[in-house]
């Protein structure tokens, strides 16, 4: 049966040998970064990377671990926090390194590919710094063609440098001043519910596709719609218990959302994580108007977060 190769996906997981691969093939990245295992590295790391600077896990997904640093002494208390975990979010083993890389500016976005092709982009908006937690997304990205070509392109070319040309890619870029820079290539599909966006705005079930694509088969991926979708998720203002009033069906309907899902069981003592686990659920609207269906998305998130 077709698949990836297993040595991009073993460059890609590492993400400081992906970053090397990707610089050597004169990529614009977040360089230098260097890796480290301990606090006396982290400070000698930041000697050359510079402030300010991102500190990340060398393998991880959700946000988890990664904050921007302005000074030593922010430095060591994150590098802290990623070092001494030894399982991710998912309970399997990790080995404690990180990664120190410079600060990119610029509006943050990623590309979906799947076998090397362009299924579109999505636009991201984050939370507060320092960390970086990804509280919403918009597919197809609301953006002027020559900014989507341009990250399009770079996306493209970027899975073909590391020899990931089979099976699905969601690769993070942030642009600015007319560059993109790539932030990471992750060699599976988006997280965060970008599938069930892409798939509420457009049609296209990628998920099916790549199913298909791993039995053999080939699947349409051709978009059926012209609309734009929204997504924002349901995170907490503060601590403590957290519910909502009413039924998702009822909410749905009073903010006119294609799709309200809850991944708690209700109510729940929330405590803040900085990463992907703050996040309780999420709305999508889909418009013919991308700033229509951002409207009533938004609106659903102040009603439902609302205190």
């Amino acid at each position: 049966l077709p698949g990836p190769s297993p040595g991009a996906i073993a460059s890609c997981r590492d993400k400081s040998l992906q970053a090397a691969t990707l610089f050597a093939a004169r990529f614009a990245v977040p360089y230098p970064n260097i890796a480290i295992t301990n606090a006396a590295e982290a400070l000698h790391a930041i000697r050359t990377v510079g402030l300010p600077a991102v500190i990340k896990p060398v393998s991880g997904t959700g946000s988890t671990g990664v904050a921007l640093v302005r000074s030593d002494k922010e430095l060591i208390a994150a590098a802290d926090i990623v070092l001494r975990e030894k399982v991710n979010g998912r309970g399997q083993p990790i080995v404690p390194r990180a990664l120190v890389m410079p600060y990119v500016q610029g509006e943050e976005y990623s590309v979906e590919l799947l076998n090397g092709e362009v299924l579109g982009v999505t636009r991201k908006h984050l939370g507060p710094l320092p960390h970086f937690v990804e509280i919403g997304h918009d597919f197809p990205a609301p953006i002027p063609e020559a900014l989507r070509e341009l990250i399009e392109d770079t996306a493209r070319r970027a899975v073909f440098a590391v020899d990931h040309v089979v099976g699905p890619a969601h690769v993070e870029l942030r642009a600015s001043d007319g560059k993109a820079t790539i932030i990471e290539i992750n060699p599976r599909l988006a997280g965060g519910s970008i599938p069930r966006l892409i798939e509420l705005a457009t049609g296209i079930d990628v998920i099916a596709a790549v199913i298909e694509g791993a039995l053999g088969r080939a699947a349409p991926v051709a978009s059926s719609s012209r609309t734009f979708g929204a997504l924002r998720f349901i995170v907490p203002k503060a601590n403590g218990a957290f519910s909502i009033a009413g039924q998702t069906d009822d909410i749905a309907t009073r903010f006119g959302l294609a799709e309200v899902a809850i991944y708690r069981i209700l109510p729940f003592n929330f405590e803040r994580n900085n990463d992907f686990r703050d996040r309780l659920g999420h709305v999508i609207a889909v418009d013919a108007d991308p700033a229509a269906a951002a409207r009533r998305a938004d609106a659903a998130i102040t009603h439902l977060c609302r205190g």
